[in-house]
């Protein structure tokens, strides 16, 4: 393996993803430092036969650096579960790996590892390998303080234990949390686990919430507590995604580039090949002012020197108008004479910021395709179309886009975040 290649990655946290020549994702890992993890792979004889079978497989490695390792647990258990890779151990016999358990079936859940599924209404997630089930308990019971405790049914007690006196539980029997609070928290804890962390965020807010209505203001500031301690462990809080400092493409030819921009002008029906496509994404995380991204893809490759940031005017936590203004503003204003118009405009959302996204172009005179990509569904919305475009999410167009759309909202979520360090 060259070692100008090894090089390239960063000493820094991150996931990395084997793909094949067909541009399928068939390992994914996560590392504390990329560069040293990605190296192993090449410095001696591989005796494992599934690492083998991997190196001869593989035709690119890609990365995706992030603020923190914890972050590339959560960001690792999202990929797989997404895209569900040929050589990770869940593909395997299920039975040799643990689940994460939480035992939803009960009054009081609890949360812990099990080695075999079962049909008894808990939830499960899983299989993993054991060091990650190992981080992943680690990084809960840390943020989401649900009991400890084995006993099923769970028994009252007079006094707490060790662990509501170190804030690892909640306390419920000792009647320390509402049960409605508490059960907010466990779906907390399951939107975690589905790589969802806004809607984890959401739950505990809510929580929160309804305790400050009810007076209980003790418990309104716990929760309050953990969120900044959420926000402390997860930097980008609020955000379905993991957020990502950079994302890369590594070992790919200039064939395999050009094979991705035809799948794509394939998918969407272009009558060109999209060669410059812009993106846009909204970052909007609370009450302060919302901002922009646009990023630029030349040839399937950043071009960086035509980045973007926005600061969205007189609009605040609308992510529609927002979009509007952002496209009005980069088609009609000076931005329009010093860049050169895309094949392709991608905007980061569904049916309502395409309509307010082509709502801007036509006020602009400019006809170019427009198409959006949301992330929970991973599906394409068009302008006046209420049908949407379900997609194969390893085809290599659809991987250069989302790769585009992650770049943008990395970029729009760290420009944010920027902004509000700046005023704190």
């Amino acid at each position: 393996m060259d070692k100008d290649f090894l090089k390239k990655f960063p000493d820094r946290p991150g996931v990395y993803l084997f793909r094949d020549s067909k541009g399928v994702v068939i390992y994914v890992g996560k590392a504390k430092s990329l560069r040293k993890r990605v190296s192993s792979y090449f410095r001696q004889p591989q005796t494992s036969a599934k690492t083998g079978a991997l190196l001869k497989s593989f035709s690119t490695i890609e990365y995706i650096e992030t603020e923190r390792e914890l972050d590339a647990l959560l960001l690792e258990n999202q990929k797989i579960k997404e895209l569900q890779p040929k050589y990770n151990v869940q593909m395997k016999d299920d039975k040799s790996y643990p689940y994460i358990k939480l035992s939803i079936n009960e009054k009081w859940p609890r949360i812990f590892s099990v080695r075999k599924k079962e049909y008894d209404g808990a939830l499960y997630f899983g299989p993993y390998e054991g060091g990650t089930v190992r981080e992943t308990l680690q990084l809960i019971k840390r943020l989401f303080p649900l009991r400890t405790c084995k006993e099923t049914p769970m028994k009252m007690r007079e006094a707490p234990c060790l662990s509501f006196h170190i804030k690892r539980c909640l306390g419920p029997c000792i009647n320390a949390v509402a049960h409605d609070e508490y059960m907010k928290v466990a779906w907390a804890v399951v939107e975690l686990l589905n790589g969802n962390m806004g809607k984890a965020i959401d739950n505990l807010k809510m929580a929160m919430e309804q305790a400050s209505k009810e007076k209980r203001y003790e418990d309104a500031g716990r929760i309050r507590d953990k969120l900044k301690k959420i926000e402390g462990v997860v930097p980008n809080v609020g955000v379905v995604n993991v957020g990502t400092r950079l994302i890369a493409s590594l070992h790919l030819d200039s064939d395999a580039i050009l094979q991705r921009i035809q799948n794509l002008q394939d998918i969407l029906k272009l009558k060109n090949p999209p060669n410059r496509i812009e993106c846009f994404d909204i970052s909007n995380l609370g009450r302060e002012s919302t901002v922009a991204s646009m990023v630029v893809f030349v040839d399937g490759e950043p071009y960086k020197s035509d980045y973007r940031k926005f600061i969205i005017r007189g609009i605040v936590q609308d992510d529609f108008a927002s979009m509007y203004q952002v496209i009005k503003r980069r088609y009609s204003g000076t931005l329009s004479k010093k860049m050169p118009l895309p094949e392709l405009i991608v905007v980061d959302g569904g049916e309502g910021q395409v309509r307010m996204a082509k709502k801007a172009l036509d006020e602009c005179n400019i006809a170019i395709p427009l198409i959006g990509l949301a992330k929970r569904e991973e599906e394409l919305y068009f302008p006046n179309k209420k049908e949407t475009l379900k997609i194969d999410k390893n085809s290599k167009g659809i991987l250069l886009l989302r790769t585009i759309r992650d770049e943008a909202h990395r970029f729009a979520v760290a420009f944010h975040r920027k902004r509000r360090g700046s005023k704190f």
